[in-house]
C-alpha cells in the first residue's frame, strides 16, 4: 500500500470512546434557550415575559372553564330538583267588580273597602303584591287617579333600570297602600263624617238601607257600638221614621244596645 493510498482511507473510529461521549452530554442539563448575547438580552427578557402571560393566560382559561362546567351542572341539577311555581288563576267570585275610581277623595274610602273586600275573597290569588297592585290600577282610570297610575308606573320602570331591588317598594303592597293613603286619604273625613251622621235621615229608604248608610258614617267617624252606644242609639230615635221608632218603643221591650235597636228596626 503507497502512503497516498493510506492517506486517504479514514481511520478507523473508537466506538467506546463515542459511546462513553455520548453518555456524557447527555447527563448534562438541558438548555432550551442558550443565554443571549448582551446586545439581544432585551428581546429575550420580553419574548420571556410574554410566554409567562400567555401560559397563565391559558392556566386562568382552564380553570374558568372548569368552573363553568361545574356551574352548568349543578344548574340542571337544581331545574330537574325544583319543580316549576304553579301558576294561580282568579277563582270566581260572586262580588261586583269596583267602581272605577277618578281620585275623589270622599269615595276613597269605599272604593278602598272594596278593594278589600276581593283580596279577602281570593286570598290565595292576591297573596302575591304584584297582582293586587295590578288588580287596583285596573281601574284607576280617570282624573287624579289615572295620573297617580302613571306617576307609580313611570317611576316604577326607572327604579327597574337603575338596577336596585324592588321587592320592598314598586313591589310591596305595603308600600303601594301607603303611596295611595297619602295621595287621595281625606284627611278630614272623621269630621265629616261626624258632622253628616247628625242628620242623616231615613226618609223612604227601608231600615236596611239606611242602616248600611248610618254605620259607614259611623265607621268613618270612629264611633263604636260599646263606647259610643248611648250616643248611636239617640241618633237612631231621632232620625229614623217615627212610626218604626215608636213601634219598637211600645212594643213591651225596650231594646238594651245597639244591636239590639238594630235588629227590632230592620
Amino acid at each position: 500500500m503507497s502512503n497516498l493510498e493510506y492517506r486517504d482511507r479514514p481511520e478507523p473510529s473508537n466506538s467506546t470512546d463515542d459511546v462513553f461521549t455520548q453518555e456524557m452530554m447527555d447527563s448534562l442539563p438541558q438548555i432550551e434557550t442558550p443565554p443571549p448575547k448582551e446586545v439581544s438580552l432585551e428581546a429575550y427578557v420580553k419574548q420571556e415575559v410574554e410566554k409567562a402571560i400567555r401560559q397563565t393566560r391559558l392556566l386562568y382559561q382552564s380553570q374558568l372553564d372548569e368552573a363553568l362546567e361545574e356551574v352548568s351542572v349543578l344548574e340542571k341539577r337544581l331545574k330537574k330538583a325544583t319543580p316549576s311555581p304553579e301558576k294561580v288563576e282568579r277563582s270566581r267570585t260572586a262580588l261586583e267588580k269596583p267602581e272605577n275610581f277618578s281620585g275623589d277623595k270622599k269615595k276613597y274610602r269605599a272604593f278602598r273597602e272594596s278593594l278589600l273586600l276581593h283580596f279577602e275573597d281570593d286570598a290565595v290569588y292576591f297573596k302575591d303584591n304584584r297582582k293586587k297592585i295590578s288588580f287596583v290600577l285596573s281601574f284607576m282610570k280617570d282624573g287624579e287617579a289615572a295620573a297617580f297610575r302613571t306617576d307609580w308606573l313611570e317611576n316604577r320602570v326607572d327604579a327597574q333600570q337603575l338596577g336596585p331591588d324592588i321587592t320592598h317598594t314598586y313591589g310591596s303592597w305595603p308600600y303601594f297602600a301607603d303611596k295611595m293613603e297619602e295621595r287621595f286619604k281625606d284627611s278630614f273625613e272623621k269630621e265629616t263624617a261626624k258632622n253628616e251622621i247628625l242628620t242623616l235621615k231615613q226618609g223612604n229608604e227601608t231600615a236596611k238601607a239606611f242602616f248600611e248608610r248610618f254605620e259607614e258614617k259611623k265607621r268613618w267617624a270612629g264611633y263604636t257600638n260599646r263606647i259610643n252606644k248611648e250616643f248611636l242609639i239617640s241618633l237612631l230615635r231621632r232620625n229614623m221614621n217615627k212610626p218604626l221608632v215608636d213601634r219598637v218603643i211600645y212594643g213591651g221591650h225596650i231594646p238594651r244596645d245597639y244591636q239590639e235597636w238594630k235588629r227590632e228596626l230592620i
